[in-house]
């Protein structure tokens, strides 16, 4: 048994001996690489390290393109003037381009109001219709609009009339540029071009202040013209500039001198071939974006009958903080009539209005002035009128609004005037 086992272990180590050689020779084979074929890998890696060298290359020079392109673009952005377009319902930029958003075709939009009033004022008590407004807009293109507005109302007569109060072709290119021909709202002051005639619904209280009144409702300031209106924004950055640039027809001092509620102001007819112009400026600055503040100064001739001719100069300023739940408006007009014969006239008026939205409840308060000369040529009936205004508006909904107003006026030799009124105003 010990000399197999002796046997076979020998044998086991010849083969083993035999073996080692060739396992060796084969390793050695797998170990030496074909020259040739290092040839080809190199070549490959060399051009594979030459194209990445490429688009590394490539890839730096779009990054230095786009960071030129960035501080660029930011240095555009700071010289051009900000977006402060405001949030209110009305438009509280005189840059107002006067025609609202429309698809192409024409759009209807119409307002009205019913009130039961009672007081002294000389009007009826009772209930009265008030203005039904008609707003047509259409955008004829890109750049061309056009808006109308058709009032109906009671006249002083107790007869209904119908009136144009705007018509316009509207031009607006971009921010900078709005041109407006035909009969518009002009933009002396806020008030004016803020709330136009279906505001009723618009605006916090049921009437507009004293010194805003219109034409034919006695009022003192240019509320029509027919002519060219030019709007647009100023570049000046967070100030938030915008200009104001009108011209159109002169004021009329038709049927005598009396201008202040007797007679009705005449908007279609001019008393001489001079014009009116208006220039001014808002700025709405962006670290305070709920505020308003501008300036306007208006000029025309005006010649009343059998009187010597008179030079009108108007001084408007206002200030305005207004935000979905807080209203605080604040204006104020100089009126200037100066004539060589005769001397000059100074006619000073102002207005503040404060209101606070609670839900969907919102008191409010104004106080009104408006203080003529006595020997003041034009406004010959207008004298002194002064008195506070309070009431409440309660929102029903998104398209009504219920009001309860007390207005108290008092006139310098006159009795004093109070009226209460209850507006119901609605938007459709």
């Amino acid at each position: 048994m010990r000399l197999a086992k002796s046997t076979v272990q020998a044998c086991g180590l010849v083969i083993l001996l035999f073996l080692l050689p060739a396992f060796s020779a084969g390793a050695e084979a797998q170990t030496q690489p074909s020259s040739e074929t290092d040839k080809v890998d190199i070549a490959t890696i060399r051009s594979m390290l030459e194209r990445i060298a490429e688009l590394e290359a490539e890839v730096k020079d779009l990054k230095a393109a786009k960071a030129e392109h960035a501080v660029g673009d930011s240095a555009v952005k700071a010289v051009q003037p900000q977006d402060v377009s405001s949030a209110t319902t009305a438009d509280l930029s005189a840059s107002n381009p006067q025609i609202l958003e429309a698809r192409r075709g024409i759009q209807f939009r119409g307002f009205g109001d019913v009130d039961l009033q009672a007081g002294n004022s000389g009007q009826s008590n009772g209930f009265q219709l008030g203005i039904f407004n008609l707003l047509m807009t259409s955008r004829l293109s890109d750049n061309v609009g056009f808006l109308g507005e058709l009032v109906m109302e009671v006249g002083s007569n107790g007869m209904f009339q119908v009136e144009p109060e705007r018509a316009l072709l509207a031009y607006t290119p971009n921010d900078y540029f709005h041109a407006n021909l035909g009969r518009y709202h002009t933009g002396v002051g806020y008030y004016n071009n803020a709330y136009h005639h279906g505001a009723a619904f618009l605006q916090t209280a049921s009437g507009r202040p004293l010194l805003f009144a219109f034409d034919d409702q006695g009022g003192v300031l240019p509320i029509h013209k027919i002519g060219l209106s030019l709007t647009g924004r100023v570049p000046s950055g967070a100030l938030g500039l915008n200009y104001i640039a009108e011209i159109g027809y002169g004021p009329s001092s038709h049927a005598g001198m009396d201008m202040s509620g007797s007679n009705q102001m005449m908007t279609v007819t001019d008393d001489n071939n001079g014009r009116a112009f208006n220039l001014g400026f808002i700025a709405r600055p962006l670290p305070w974006h709920p505020v308003q503040f501008g300036f306007d100064v208006y000029h025309a001739d005006r010649t009343p009958m059998g009187m010597p001719s008179f030079g009108e100069n108007i001084y408007a300023g206002h200030f305005v903080y207004l935000t979905p739940s807080l209203e605080f408006l604040n204006e104020a007009v100089l009126i200037r009539h100066s004539s060589d014969m005769m001397g000059t006239f100074n006619t000073l008026g102002f207005y503040t209005q404060m209101s606070r939205k609670w839900h969907a409840w919102r008191p409010f308060v104004r106080y009104n002035y408006l203080n003529a000369p006595e020997m003041e040529p034009i406004f010959l009936n207008t004298g002194r009128q002064n008195g506070p205004t309070g009431g409440l508006r309660y929102d029903v909904n998104e398209s009504v609004a219920l009001k309860l107003q007390f207005d108290h006026l008092d006139r310098r030799g006159l009795s004093a005037i109070n009226t209460v009124n209850m507006q119901t105003s609605f938007v459709f």
